[in-house]
């Protein structure tokens, strides 16, 4: 499980803690992906929609 972990951190393009604030106000809040996009880009970080679906 851990080397499974490793292989898609790995690939990741944006840190570990940008994804991981994405999951939780996705999971947390009744927001599209479209409006976290948008959280994101207020805070400095150019992250797509699908992306974060990904």
């Amino acid at each position: 499980m851990i080397d499974a972990l490793r292989k898609v951190i790995k690939r990741m393009h944006y840190p570990l803690e940008v994804m991981l604030t994405c999951v939780r106000w996705y999971v947390a809040y009744p927001l599209s992906l479209r409006h976290i996009e948008e959280m994101m880009r207020e805070r400095g970080v150019s992250v797509d929609h699908a992306t974060v679906h990904r």
